[in-house]
């Protein structure tokens, strides 16, 4: 709150001045326009700094006009509508950057480092190599290392290479950070610190990506040269036929570019809000601009067009193949009490829940879907790595990794050491996601999935879709395909949610992180953020995008061509600077209200 009062207060300054020198005090409105002129003389110092010199000319021009010819009420105007103009594009940004510094405050900061016995929480930047830390479950791995637990590790890599399956890591192997553990707490030995971790140098890449940003040429900017140039021509032909001063104020109080200054803002602003309100999050109003034009669209895999974990698509009875070289074998199969998938699937159940593994809660989670009542487990036994045993009816069972998994992620089910079915698992696309992606081609974008996943794993999410794929991608290649694309003339947007999509969020002239994993570096990285999962918010996206720009154009060149009657009717004589204010105050009234419209769907 005080940050946005902070914001408003020049502005609010500007118009008290304003009242004050209503009611005779003339320096009030001196000092209103030294307010004005210091705006833009500072605006314009920022501006060329950054390479843009698309300025506030005429607005400048118009306040010493009326300096000169001591026509101070409408230069104060001026400073008001400039003032005004700046603040609300500064609000813009600032409300986003609040809402996403709420988000980015996920990356791991501290650390549980040993010390004499017991952990001490310890800042990351000051664990030191050969430390041996401590990482819970479901906690982010935040420096490199070699496992120490006595047991294997069941680690999530989706972070680092988009693939969904947990990997199981044995004790004394090397593990990145950025990764996330999801079986029990483990210990590790801090190889390097932090400066050369992994997780560190995809953070790195991030700043070098944010430090260089692609050239983004405004709305307003374009419009404000087309403008400007016509002003000048009208102002410059009156003045040297007429040679009167105040004519030539009153053309340029009517020209000071109110709907460039003001219009795109304010449907910005109302974009924005109108995003928010449905849980998109926008950095900074430009990327309106961006995603308007953009006309490729890279999609993350895991966890952005798929839900990001396991998901067990099919029970495999293997009982009537294995046995049915023998006559009466599918009696005495069916004598043992399996006689379908469902009777299978209640005896994994009633082992798996046993289980942290996420495979086994695929299999429980599965099993309740179905309403399948779980079988009574005894004996459990389970060695990571090795799987998980139990004993259900007399009959000891083994669930296992399938040997040979040619159709993907698969589990392996033993009963007396022969195997009687197969569990295989996928990651499985979002609701409407392949809706979604047609949709956007539809609309002339190019769409492309770009993953660090196995090609044989994408080819089975993606079966039977029309969709240009890049698997098995670092996070530095998928960077590198981005650049590529930016230097051939194409404006890029990147859609992701892992540490492996943070460099290329970057680097894309929109990124779009949905935040639902709570992934620091990609939140940082982003332009835009989506509060939840739900793939129709990116399509929400782009359509507020594209009423956002129509409206804001309908703003600006409707405002322009308002203006031009009235710079035409003072050039002529027929209105006087003071009522030229009132008249571009009308002008910026319509304006505001049309920009408004934004905030509607």
């Amino acid at each position: 709150m005080k940050r946005n009062q902070t914001i408003f207060f020049l502005p609010a300054l500007v118009f008290v001045l304003l009242l004050m020198g209503l009611f005779g005090v003339r320096l009030a409105f001196l000092a209103a326009l030294a307010i004005g002129v210091g705006k833009i003389i500072h605006n314009s110092y920022e501006s060329i700094r950054e390479k843009r010199y698309s300025l506030d000319y005429i607005a400048f021009l118009a306040l010493l006009v009326s300096v000169y010819s001591g026509e101070y009420l409408a230069g104060s105007v001026i400073a008001l509508m400039f003032t005004t103009g700046a603040a609300l594009e500064v609000f813009a940004s600032s409300r986003a950057q609040t809402a996403l510094k709420k988000l980015s405050d996920t990356i791991p900061k501290y650390c549980l480092v040993r010390r004499a016995g017991t952990y001490v929480e310890t800042p990351i930047q000051k664990v030191r190599e050969g430390d041996v830390i401590m990482i819970k479950r479901d906690e982010i791995v935040p420096l490199d290392g070699m496992v120490r637990s006595p047991q294997e590790v069941v680690l999530n890599l989706s972070n680092l290479t988009g693939e969904a399956a947990p990997i199981t890591i044995a004790s004394d192997t090397f593990v990145k950070s950025g990764s996330v553990n999801v079986g029990a707490s483990l210990e590790l030995k801090v190889v390097g610190d932090f400066s050369s971790s992994t997780y560190h140098k995809i953070v790195n890449l991030v700043e070098y990506a944010r430090e260089h940003p692609a050239r983004t040429v405004r709305l307003s900017e374009r419009a404000n040269f087309f403008f400007t140039l016509v002003t000048f021509v009208i102002a410059g032909v009156a003045f040297a036929v007429t040679g009167d001063v105040v004519r030539l104020l009153a053309i340029l109080v009517i020209a000071t570019p109110c709907p460039l200054i003001i219009a795109a803002p304010v449907a910005f602003v109302s974009g924005m809000s109108r995003t928010a309100r449905a849980g998109i999050i926008l950095r900074k109003p430009a990327a309106f601009e961006n995603l308007h034009k953009a006309d490729v669209v890279f999609f993350d895999k895991t966890g952005t067009l798929t839900l990001g974990e396991p998901r067990l698509l099919e029970v495999e009875l293997l009982g009537r193949q294995k046995r049915a070289g023998a006559r009466g074998s599918e009696k005495a199969w069916r004598e043992k009490g399996v006689k379908s998938a469902e009777d299978i699937l209640a005896v994994a159940a009633g082992i798996e829940i046993h289980s942290l593994h996420p495979l086994a809660r695929a299999i429980v989670a599965e099993a309740r879907k179905r309403n399948v009542k779980f079988a009574h487990a005894e004996n459990i036994s389970e060695r990571i790595g090795k799987g998980i045993e139990g004993d259900v009816d007399g009959a000891r069972w083994h669930i296992r990794a399938a040997k040979d998994g040619e159709r993907g992620m698969a589990l392996a089910m033993m009963r007396d050491k022969v195997e009687t079915a197969r569990f295989h698992f996928s990651d499985v696309l979002k609701k409407g996601a392949a809706g979604i992606l047609r949709k956007l081609q539809k609309q002339g974008v190019r769409v492309a999935v770009i993953t660090g996943d196995k090609k044989k794993n994408a080819e089975k999410v993606f079966r039977g879709m029309d969709v240009e794929m890049h698997t098995e991608q670092s996070p530095e290649e998928k960077y590198s395909i981005i650049k590529k694309e930016q230097a051939a003339g194409h404006t890029v947007v990147m859609v992701g949610d892992g540490l492996n999509d943070a460099p290329a969020l970057a680097l894309a002239d929109v990124g779009v992180v949905f935040s639902g994993t709570e992934n620091g570096a990609s939140i940082e990285a982003a332009d835009v953020a989506v509060l939840g999962h739900d793939m129709a918010d990116v399509v929400e996206l782009f359509d507020a995008s594209h009423r956002t720009l129509r409206i804001a154009r309908q703003s600006i060149y409707g405002g322009i061509a308002l203006s031009t009657v009235g710079m035409l009717g003072a050039a002529f004589g027929f209105i006087v600077p003071v009522a030229g204010a009132l008249i571009q105050e009308g002008i910026d009234i319509v304006v505001i209200l049309n920009a408004l419209r934004a905030l509607k769907k």
